[in-house]
């Protein structure tokens, strides 16, 4: 048994908490290039969002976003898409609503909330400020930051307002009480063509039950011709507990992952302030100890 696809969370796993890639991360990265390896992002980000992290670090790899909802080839090409069903909408909506809680809509024609502007913009302004360290450059690099993905949002009031030929891929709700995230994942959990997981203790993120991590991954390891035993996946959170199955040969867990990460895990790594991706290639991969 040999490790021939690592597929890897982003946030949390391969990021810091400032939302970048740690230079140990790229070099092992780029080692397992070198070494005929393949490196696959697994993440429920967008595939914009995704890219443009790995190609800041001039990283080219393929992609399972919206938490398995689509999937692109190293080229940008659509290899799959697994859009909510028009039933999965209208129960979505009714449950969120009478919840009273905020969607974030991922789409084919680009991101819509229901979230009004005021709060949308300081829920924008805690996730991206963490990207900047230093004061100096907060003002303007943040501000040009925030604006972009404001102006990227459409806002709407329901769901009824999606342009018709549209196909929605992932619905979030953000920054809830933790208690209520976790009520709504109960909730969800009565609906078998739903998949209800979280990033973060305060979300929720709803896609098709198909459009899991862990049952998008199988199928493109084995279009590939690999065999499960020889995939490597590293996660933190639940979202990328699909993945955690024994299946897969190697199942990394991050120290700073959920228990319920690290409860399914074979194997354990550093935290993602720590480099863990870095420190689980070196190990497993390459069978160093130091």
């Amino acid at each position: 048994m040999s490790i021939r696809l690592i597929a890897s969370d982003m946030d949390g796993t391969l990021l810091n908490p400032q939302t970048n890639i740690s230079k140990a991360n790229v070099d092992a990265i780029r080692r397992l290039e070198r070494a005929g390896i393949e490196f696959l992002i697994c993440s429920g980000r967008d595939y914009q969002e995704a890219k443009a992290v790995m190609d800041a670090c001039d990283i080219t790899c393929s992609y399972i976003c919206l938490s398995g909802a689509a999937v692109y080839s190293q080229n940008g090409e659509i290899l799959s898409e697994i859009p909510l069903t028009s039933r999965n909408l209208v129960d979505i909506d009714r449950i969120l609503t009478e919840q009273q809680a905020d969607m974030d809509i991922l789409t084919s024609l680009g991101r819509y909330t229901t979230t009004p502007k005021e709060r949308k913009l300081n829920e924008i302004y805690s996730f991206l400020k963490k990207k900047f360290s230093s004061p100096a450059h907060i003002s303007q690099e943040l501000e040009a930051a925030v604006q972009n993905r404001m102006e990227s949002t459409t806002f709407i009031s329901s769901l009824k307002e999606l342009p018709e030929d549209s196909d929605v891929f992932k619905i979030c709700s953000n920054g809830l009480p933790v208690q209520k995230a976790a009520e709504l994942k109960e909730i969800f959990a009565d609906f078998p063509d739903l998949a209800a997981a979280s990033s973060f203790p305060d979300n929720i993120e709803l896609t098709n039950q198909a459009a899991q991590k862990g049952l998008i991954l199988k199928a493109y390891a084995e279009q590939k011709g690999i065999s499960l035993k020889d995939v490597m996946v590293i996660g933190d959170s639940d979202n990328d507990l699909s993945m955690f199955t024994p299946e897969f040969g190697w199942t990394v867990a991050m120290e700073n992952a959920m228990p319920c990460i690290r409860d399914a895990a074979k194997y354990h790594t550093k935290s993602n302030t720590e480099d863990g991706v870095a420190w689980a290639i070196r190990r497993l991969v390459f069978q160093e100890n130091s």
